[in-house]
């Protein structure tokens, strides 16, 4: 019997939802997240999908304790987002565990009958997202779920008559500078929560990497995670960084990024990633915006 012979029958559907959760196949760490695959009936079931390089992999999804929300059928993905709910004790229960990856983490859900032949046709996905944020409950964990159309509709940004640059910074189609030549390699001699000791001091411009990145590979996994530096303390021996350091101990290899301070003199801190030399040309504020009107009355914004 097919998916659609099920669907359209009274009688006999035996329903069953395979959920497969993995990292965003455009990222760049060496280790991928996932995939982890799982399934709400009672025996393991064997579908294809595709991986990052487009090549059909046999993938199992185990049965687990698994449920969703109502899928939304009005017509648009406006109101589709989901909770999915399943019971503790999986290789997912630490993924949200006080910081959330620093990988995207996709989600799709596909749907089939108990019965029918594991095809990509009597098996086909129904629900394409992310998980933005876990959260536990009792013995539960619930994944928050936003449909792939959110990014779609997500308006870009818009450059404004500012003084700040509003580029990204290292974005290679705006800002142009060049990440490897802000990147300096040190070692974790110790880590307390968030505050992190180095074996080498950033030198008399460690306040330069306020603002900016820190990247390790996890000790636990080997998959990249990353932070943003909040503070440099003195002497540039000691970063603190927004989120715990999981997977930090010490030994570890880090990529200290410096940060940019958005004005003319953290743009000429930084190197030209295409023509070399400073970064400046590729300022996208306006520095010299008058600070007073025709009229001769004083800006209130600036």
């Amino acid at each position: 019997m097919t998916f659609d012979t099920r669907e359209s029958s009274r009688y006999s559907g035996a329903p069953i939802t395979l959920y497969l959760i993995r990292g965003a196949e455009n990222e760049t760490a060496d280790v991928p997240l996932g995939p982890f695959a799982f399934c709400d009936g009672e025996t393991d079931i064997v579908r294809p999908i595709l991986d990052s390089e487009g090549n059909s992999v046999d993938t199992t999804f185990h049965p687990w304790p698994i449920k969703k929300s109502d899928l939304s059928h009005d017509g648009t993905l406006d109101k589709s987002d989901l909770t999915v709910s399943m019971a503790l004790g999986s290789e997912m229960d630490t993924l949200f565990l006080a910081y959330p990856p620093s990988q995207v983490v996709n989600l799709t859900i596909f749907e089939g009958h108990v019965g029918d032949a594991v095809t990509v046709g009597n098996f086909p996905a129904v629900w394409l997202g992310r998980i933005t944020s876990g959260a536990y409950k009792d013995n539960e964990l619930d994944l928050s779920c936003v449909p792939v159309s959110t990014s779609i509709k997500r308006p870009g940004l818009r450059r404004n008559y500012q003084l700040g640059c509003p580029h990204a910074l290292y974005d290679a189609t705006s800002c142009g500078a060049s990440k490897a030549a802000a990147t300096v390699t040190r070692e974790t001699v110790s880590v307390v929560r968030n505050v992190i000791t180095m074996d080498v001091s950033l030198g008399a411009t460690y306040a330069q990497y306020v603002g900016g990145l820190l990247e390790w590979a996890n000790s636990d996994t080997g998959q990249k995670e990353l932070r943003t530096i909040s503070a440099v303390h003195p002497a540039g021996l000691v970063i603190t960084v927004r989120g715990a350091g999981r997977g930090l101990a010490p030994g570890t290899t880090l990529s200290v990024i410096r940060g940019c301070n958005r004005q003319m003199s953290g743009c000429n801190q930084h190197i030209d990633s295409v023509a070399g030399g400073s970064n400046i040309r590729n300022y996208g504020g306006q520095p010299f915006i008058p600070l007073e009107n025709p009229l001769s009355q004083k800006s209130q914004f600036y």
